[in-house]
């Protein structure tokens, strides 16, 4: 992929797994974080923050609120009864394998007919090939150990959807250094380069429906930014906890990378995107125009730039809003890569993207005196009114 200045991220690579996973009982069910909105503190008002609270503004992920996708209800183990509207139980307790003696070392390939559903299965190996378009998986586990290398890769022509599913390393069953207690783990280095994944690729044309997911122990998900009528859509993940992150070997991507351009639309609605890092936490990385994309109400944190939209200034159609910055883990940069804005002399908006800022956060750039201030694309700094451009 082409890289981003050296200044930003390491040199690109190329994109060519039975530790025991959570227990039902180890998590509980949260209502959907949807359903709940804080108010944010009277400080942030104080501060300059919206008179109408950020939804999520007050809380974070982990903390016991479940407002944010967090451990407490993304990922298998959580999935509820008619998730997607299909009309199937809530998870069972109990995973199904999908086939017997599924290892790291193997590879597993997966051919579905169209249009199927597959619920509640839990999949293992060195990488796992899935063919057959327009498939749903619900309720599953994705594990394996591949590093450098694809986990997951997809096949499918037009569409594809995971709802409530775990992406993961398979030697560990909690991301190292995170106590689920925090968003991310705070130190370095997370899962070890031999023990991590890297990236889960869609090799075709197919769109990715991404919702109430557990992503973590890799470095990025290399899926179809989306086709005229077809947005591809990410809502409700908790993408967290990147592999190796004492060192560049590999770029820490979030949501892409997409390295070409020429993508949307494409939705990215209520997520937690939070790791240390060196590159973003949605990484839009080509020369190309991308156009109609939505950025909304995400809890982001650390990364090298928390957003990538594109390496030269030629976006159209861009929403910004309602997202909560926090200062919580590292940051290495900034918000936005190169502070590129189209503004609405293109049709973009960016409004009410607010710092959130406690004691002992990592990000050393902000203090709480940033607390409920308003960022802007033209800089790092914070202000005291909203940006209008």
């Amino acid at each position: 992929m082409p890289a981003l200045p050296a200044s930003a991220v390491a040199p690109a690579l190329p994109a060519s797994a039975v530790a025991p996973s959570p227990s039902a009982s180890a998590v509980t069910p949260t209502p959907s974080a949807s359903a709940v909105t804080p108010t944010p503190s009277a400080s942030s008002v104080a501060n300059g923050g919206p008179a109408k609270p950020v939804p999520g503004f007050g809380a974070r992920p982990n903390d016991g609120s479940g407002v944010w996708p967090d451990f407490s209800n993304t990922g298998y183990a959580n999935t509820p009864a008619n998730a997607g509207g299909l009309g199937l139980g809530k998870y069972p307790g109990k995973l199904t394998d999908h086939a017997p003696k599924m290892s790291d070392t193997k590879p597993l390939t997966l051919r579905f007919p169209d249009n199927s559903v597959i619920s509640f299965k839990r999949f293992r190996a060195l990488k796992i090939y899935i063919y057959g378009d327009n498939l749903t998986f619900v309720g599953c586990l994705f594990e394996g150990t591949n590093p450098n290398d694809n986990l997951v890769q997809i096949y499918s022509d037009t569409g594809i959807k995971f709802l409530y599913s775990t992406f993961k390393p398979s030697s560990y069953s909690r991301p190292p250094g995170n106590n689920g207690t925090v968003s991310s783990a705070h130190s370095k280095p997370g899962t070890p380069f031999k023990k991590s994944w890297q990236l889960a690729t869609t090799m075709k044309e197919a769109v990715a429906v991404m919702d109430h997911n557990d992503i973590w122990g890799n470095a990025g998900m290399e899926m179809v930014t989306g086709f005229p009528g077809r947005p591809s859509t990410w809502t409700n993940n908790y993408i967290h906890d990147m592999a190796d992150t004492a060192r560049d070997v590999y770029h820490h991507d979030g949501i892409g990378p997409q390295s070409e351009g020429n993508g949307g639309p494409m939705i990215v609605h209520h997520n937690t995107l939070a790791s240390v890092g060196n590159t973003n936490a949605l990484a839009l990385q080509g020369n190309g125009v991308y156009q109609n994309i939505k950025v909304t109400n995400n809890y982001v944190s650390g990364w090298g730039y928390a957003l990538s939209i594109g390496v030269t200034n030629n976006a159209r159609n861009i929403t910004v809003t309602d997202n909560v910055f926090s200062a919580e883990l590292e940051q290495l940069y900034g918000f936005l890569y190169g502070n590129f804005w189209s503004g609405s002399a293109r049709g973009s908006t960016w409004r009410r993207n607010l710092i959130q800022v406690r004691p002992g956060d990592g990000n050393s750039n902000y203090s709480t005196a940033d607390h409920g201030r308003y960022l802007w694309p033209t800089g790092s700094e914070t202000h005291t009114t909203d940006y209008k451009g």
